[in-house]
């Protein structure tokens, strides 16, 4: 067994989707897992046995900072320093199943996003990198999303512009905190087969698919794979990079 299977990371939005998948392939991989997710998880349903002396489920609304502190607090009693962290939770909000554009666009949805896509993400850092400081060893990795990298055909402003924002705070962090040993990199999902994008509806994700070079959807477990290698310690030398998963449908 070698020393980097005792790393342990933070991840939120951990009970579905590709929080669940990087959750597990981070487990694979040796880690231990602070799961963070506002819904209660039961680990008995979603992870195997073998698993589960090696995570830690806190619920919490990640935009409750007292609740986060005891979370990272209690959890690192248990599994140790928290050196990896993976902010992954987020909202688009939908309206009859259509996203809100420029003339639409209420100021309560555009404060909410920016608090949970955004504000809630550089809180977590905060919270979690005197750690990596202390440990000097860090990893972060924020998921960000196609819709910040380019054009969306469904996402609306609010959520564009949140995930626009995610990947210049990432390269502000990245910058920062290199030289304590702490890499900061996003991962942009392209249409991935989640809940999320399963509310547009059938019809939405086939036009979407065709559009794809590769001709599909991707899956969650696509992009932990992705999340997964930028926590490893081979991913040391990248730094403010964004790590595309969207099937050749933007390229840059």
């Amino acid at each position: 067994m070698n020393k980097h299977q005792h790393r342990t990371a933070l991840v939120t939005g951990s009970a579905k989707g590709i929080g669940l998948a990087t959750t597990l392939q981070l487990l694979k991989d040796g880690k231990a897992v602070v799961m963070v997710d506002r819904n209660p998880v039961d680990i008995h349903d979603i992870i195997p046995a073998q698993f589960h002396s090696k995570v830690y489920v806190g619920t919490a609304d990640i935009t409750d900072i007292d609740t986060l502190k005891k979370v990272i607090q209690q959890s690192q009693a248990q599994l140790g320093p928290i050196t990896i962290l993976v902010n992954n939770a987020g909202i688009s909000p939908k309206h009859e199943g259509r996203s809100a554009g420029l003339f639409d666009v209420s100021d309560e949805e555009w404060e909410q996003v920016m608090r949970i896509n955004v504000k809630a993400a550089l809180d977590l850092c905060k919270l979690c990198v005197p750690t990596m400081v202390k440990e000097k060893f860090g990893r972060i990795v924020n998921v960000s999303s196609l819709a910040g990298r380019s054009r969306s055909r469904v996402s609306g402003i609010s959520y564009m512009t949140s995930k626009s924002a995610i990947l210049g705070m990432s390269r502000a962090i990245a910058n920062e905190m290199a030289p304590h040993g702490i890499t900061t990199n996003c991962v942009a999902p392209g249409r991935i087969l989640t809940e999320m994008a399963m509310a547009a509806g059938p019809k939405v994700n086939q036009s979407y698919a065709q559009a794809i070079p590769v001709q599909r959807l991707g899956t969650p477990e696509e992009v932990a794979a992705a999340i997964a290698f930028l926590c490893s310690d081979l991913a040391g030398f990248i730094n403010g990079a964004v790590l595309d998963v969207n099937g050749g449908f933007f390229m840059s």
